[in-house]
This record gives structure tokens, sequence and C-alpha cells, in this order.
């Protein structure tokens, strides 16, 4: 194995330090794939542009007693991976908790949706709207629960063709698996459920959740993505401690974090990386870097189009980055929301459950079209969420947090206005829709935190906002993310990989990009993984 020399100082040391790869961004896929690299041997250095890693999986004290979770906060995807039993999270303070109902969807007629753990019951809580729905959604459930088992499977292993993927099926069900991934999921829901009880909460957790309209063709396979939802659980003491546990590992494991360090450049030779520039203008000589920024950034900015043969140059230029997806504003409050439809502020199943408000499909159809036209909604769906009703920590006793984030929010208005002047506003807007629920919020609140998609951009280089790096419509995944030919994390760039959520399988807190990231790494060293 041959070894770097590193221009850098580490801090506190007057010695130069030696590099095999150096990880740009300590967002939870970096750290994953840093901690994989560094588990093989390999000594690493991660770049974070930020005082703290944890990129958008972190949670800090954002008012006196309160723990915040800034950016994302439910997690189930890390779960289909081997990530956490790896590398032994637990050793290093990571502990989930689950909770049972696991989403909770309020009605303005005064009725509520619940979504459990256990399909039976699920099914039983929609007979008291619908017994054909409740029937439909038990086999709607056990269709996709097999397809999400194939994506599942598929998320840990460099992407395949669309093609390839659906001929691990036979029969008359591939077919029909064709049929549904073709269709909108809008398509799907009205040809088989009768109900907005049933019908909203699938859309807002599918297409609606990564900015997609719903009556977008080729969304139908996101249909089945609420079901991952019904394994949501929760780091103790917040979303943040997974990226904490991810860097105590790493540095176990003899890496090396080095925070408020913006990279500026990959120095690229003969197409070979040869190392990076920082914006202060040290210089870390490497031959491979492992990048956690977004793709269009990373090649076109850090290496430079220069840099970049026709082919690359072009196919990065056209990856389509949405105008935004959301805003997100947080909340202390003095007592938990005491909603309409399920009276009283003593915990219950609407305050531990994640909470989702879209009265239709409608509702998110008429948000999106305002959202595209560059407007924010005036009555945006909301993912909402009281994490404090189920973990303590969070809050002084007595008190809580909350949870509004949008979907749709643009990045780029089309008012004239600018975010800085009108996010809060907005996030004012938020409070009310939400106040139609739970009327109480207004008076409870005592302090708040916003974030508009702009925010989003400049503190954790979300690029026009967008927390999945770039749109995952179906040309945009599997073997066609980033671009075709750019597919599997390595970049045509000698030593130059990819690992954030602009790589298969995408976003969400799964770490998988980072997992299959390092694995293409090793491959590369000749290292067994």
């Amino acid at each position: 194995m041959v070894q770097v020399v590193v221009k850098y100082r580490v801090a506190g040391s007057d010695r130069m330090a030696t590099y095999d790869v150096v990880v740009i961004g300590g967002g939870h896929n970096g750290l994953v794939a840093a901690c994989y690299l560094a588990k093989a041997g390999l000594k690493v250095l991660v770049l974070e542009r930020r005082h703290i890693v944890g990129g958008c999986v972190v949670s800090e004290e954002l008012f006196p007693g309160y723990t915040i979770n800034v950016y994302g906060f439910e997690h189930y995807l890390i779960h289909l991976t081997p990530i956490i039993s790896d590398l032994e999270l637990a050793r290093f303070g990571l502990e989930y908790y689950s909770v049972d109902p696991v989403m909770f969807s309020p009605f303005p007629d005064g009725k509520y949706m619940l979504f459990y753990r256990d399909l039976k019951k699920t099914v039983k809580f929609i007979e008291k709207f619908s017994s054909h729905d409740a029937k439909a959604y038990e086999e709607f459930a056990g269709f996709w629960s097999e397809v999400n088992q194939l994506l599942g499977a598929a998320s840990l292993a460099p992407p395949v063709s669309l093609s390839t993927l659906v001929s691990m099926m036979s029969g008359p069900e591939a077919d029909e698996v064709i049929r549904s991934i073709l269709l909108s999921v809008r398509q799907l829901l009205d040809e088989t459920f009768e109900t907005e009880y049933v019908k909203a909460p699938i859309a807002l957790l599918g297409p609606a959740a990564v900015g997609v309209s719903p009556s977008t063709s080729g969304t139908g396979w996101m249909a089945g993505w609420h079901l991952g939802a019904t394994n949501i659980t929760r780091p103790k003491g917040g979303s943040g401690k997974l990226t904490q546990a991810l860097a105590t590992c790493f540095k176990s494991l003899g890496g090396t974090i080095v925070n408020n360090a913006l990279v500026k450049t990959i120095l690229v030779k003969d197409n070979q990386v040869k190392g990076i520039e920082l914006e202060d203008g040290k210089r870390i000589e490497t031959n491979i870097v492992v990048s956690n920024v977004d793709p269009k950034t990373t090649l076109l900015k850090m290496v430079g189009e220069g840099n970049l043969d026709d082919e690359t140059r072009k196919r990065a230029k056209r990856i389509r980055v949405a105008n935004g997806i959301a805003m997100k504003a947080d909340f202390a409050l003095d007592e938990l929301p005491d909603y309409k439809c399920l009276p009283g502020k003593n915990i219950g199943p609407c305050h531990t459950a994640a909470i989702y408000i879209a009265p239709s499909v409608d509702y998110i159809e008429k948000a999106y079209s305002e959202y595209d036209s560059g407007v924010p909604p005036k009555e945006p769906a909301l993912m909402v969420a009281t994490h404090s009703a189920t973990d303590s920590t969070l809050a002084p006793p007595g008190k809580h947090t909350l949870v509004l984030e949008t979907r749709y929010t643009p990045y780029e208005l089309s008012t004239n206005e600018n975010w800085d002047d009108i996010k809060e506003r907005e996030a004012q807007r938020l409070v009310d829709v939400f106040a139609e629920y739970a009327p109480n919020v207004r008076s409870a609140i005592t302090a708040s935190y916003v974030e508009s998609p702009l925010d989003w951009e400049r503190k954790v280089g979300m690029p026009r906002g967008n927390f999945l790096q770039c749109d995952m419509t179906l040309d945009q995944m599997f073997a066609f993310r980033p671009f075709i030919g750019g597919s599997g994390y390595r970049m045509p760039i000698k030593g130059l990989y990819l690992c954030g959520s602009g790589t298969h399988p995408g976003g969400g807190i799964s770490g998988a990009p980072g997992y299959n990231a390092a694995g293409a790494v090793l491959a590369d060293l000749g290292k067994v993984t």
C-alpha cells in the first residue's frame, strides 16, 4: 500500500501526516465511507466545512435546554443495511428506540389515520373508514413489500439497470411491476382506494417526499415507500447521535477529522486525482478523493469543466436538481399540541408517531402547482414531529419540541422576493396551517428557528436547497444515477469517487451510498471486503 504525503498540519501538531484517502464532507454518508475505509486499514482524512460533522444529520442546542434535529429526523432506511452492526455503533453511544403507531395523519373533518408496525392493525384501523380500502390496502402492502425487498437488496450493491432489476422477477408479476412503475402514484391510488384517508398519506410519503408531483408518470415505484416508514426509529438524544457515533468510531479506527475546512478544488493532472486545495490556500496531496458533495458541484466546480472529457461534462451539466423541495421550522413549546381530532395534551399516539398533514391528493397537487411556479404554497403539506414526547432528553421538563417541514417549497422565487426577507413570514404560514389541526400551538410557542432552502444551501451545501443532491425521478435512479457511465461511485477521473445522496440508491438516512462507495474504493485497491 502506497501512502502519500499530505501537506496539512494536524491541529496542535507541527508534524506532517500521511493519508491514503481524503473524504470531502462529514455528512453521514461521508462518515460511513470513511469508517469502512479506515476499518480496512487505510489512513483516512475527513474534511468538513462546518464546525461540526453530520451534514444533514445533526442535532444542536438551538434554544437553551432544547436539542433540535436541524435537518433529517426520522431513521428507518439505515436499518436495512449492516452499517450499525458492522461498525458496532452501539459501542459509541448510538441507541435507537421505536414507536407504535408509527404514523398519524389528522384530517379537517375530525377523523384521523394511524399506520402501525403491524399490517393487520393498520388494516383493522382502515376498516373504520372503508372495508373496501382495508382489503385493498392489505393486497397493496403485500405487493409493494415484495417490490421493496427487491429494491432494498439492490441498494446495497453497485447499481444495475432497471431492466436487469425487473428481470430478477418472473412471470405475470414482473409485468405488473413494470406497469406499476410506469404509472403515476395518483393513477395507482385512484384505481386501488376510495378514501383520502389512505391515499393522501401514501402520496405524501411517496413522490411528495422527494419533491415530485403525485401525477408525474413514472412515480409508481414510489407507491410502497410509506411501508418502509412503518419501521421508523429515532436515536435517543437526537438524530445527530448517529453521526456522532460514526465520528467516534472513525477516530477509534485511527481516522482524522478536520472541521472548518472548505474544499475549493480537487487537483487533477493527466486525468488522475493529485490532491485537493482548501479555500484558505492549503493543499493536501492524495491519489484518492471520495466526495460526499453533490455530483454537479464536485465535477463542474471542484474538478472543473476543463478537466472533464466532453461526454462527462455534458452528462454532468444535464443532471437535474429540483428548485428546492422543502423548508423547515423548529419550535420550543410550553405544551404539546392539542389536536381537534384526538383531544388532550397528555402524550398520545398523535404526539409519539411521525405526523403527516395533507388532507387529500388534490391538496398535495395544488401545493406542487404553486411550488412549480416559484411561489411558496399557501397551504403546504407538512411533515411534523414532536420528538420530545418520546425522548425527554430533548427538552426541559414539561416542555417540548415541534418540527414543521414542508412539501413543497421553492428555492428560486418568482415573486421577486428574497428568502432572507420572507422566511419568518413563511414559517408563520406553517404555524397557521398546523394550527387548523392543533389550535393551541400558536400560544404554546416560546422560540423558533427557521431554515429556508437558501439557508440549507449556504450552511450544508445542499444544491438549490435540495437534500437529495439531484432529483430522484426514474431517469436519475439505479444505473442512471447520477448519470450513465458514472453510476458506480467511480468517476471518469482516476481516483475520484462519489459517496453522497446523488449516487445510488439516493437520498434518505441510509448510509448506503457511503457503504457502497467504500466498497468500490476497496475493490479498486484489491482489498477484500
